[in-house]
């Protein structure tokens, strides 16, 4: 039956054609193992995206909260609530601050960092030094008040002012406890 070399298995005919045959066989396996690997890459990536765990949240309950502004007003007036640094080496942090009679009319700025101030208890006046520019005040497009050189605001309760870098201003008129959190940002 296979005894002469024209007569082959229907399974032998394709290899007939000599190199020809031999370079389609060689394209085929090849592009399926390339097909195989880009595959088995995108597997990998898409599993590897899915188990990259999230960030995590940092809690503080009010009670930790309240001790440390308590620890705050016992030392310098401020104490270091949350510190750290993000992917570029900025730092972000939140301090409470405890401020008495006795803190009245200190200037101070903030080098290379805004400083989002929350007030939580008591009352202040928050003034900046310089000269009062005259005009109506301003406002800023998402609704907060523009406060410039020379001017004053009473800010209690609630309130938030954001200070940018080397922005001098100090708070004066303290009711106590004049308590406020500030959140650092680069």
């Amino acid at each position: 039956m296979f005894n002469k070399p024209e007569q082959t298995h229907a399974i032998g005919q394709g290899w007939k054609g000599g190199k020809g045959q031999k370079l389609v066989v060689r394209n085929v396996k090849m592009t399926g193992i390339t097909v195989n690997a880009v595959g088995a890459g995108w597997l990998a990536k898409t599993n590897a995206q899915q188990k990259v765990p999230a960030p995590l949240i940092t809690y503080f309950s009010h009670e930790k909260v309240e001790a440390s502004f308590v620890q705050a007003l016992a030392t310098t007036g401020g104490k270091d609530l949350f510190t750290r640094k993000d992917r570029q080496g900025r730092t972000w942090a939140a301090h409470t601050n405890s401020r008495g009679k006795a803190d009245e009319g200190k200037l101070h700025s903030h080098e290379d960092w805004t400083a989002v101030v929350v007030i939580m208890s008591g009352a202040a006046t928050f003034i900046t030094p310089g000269t009062a520019s005259p005009g109506a005040a301003r406002g800023t497009p998402e609704g907060g008040q523009l406060i410039g050189a020379g001017e004053s605001h009473r800010v209690s309760t609630g309130d938030v002012v954001i200070i940018p870098p080397d922005a001098p201003h100090l708070y004066k008129d303290i009711e106590e406890p004049f308590r406020y959190l500030v959140v650092e940002t680069p």
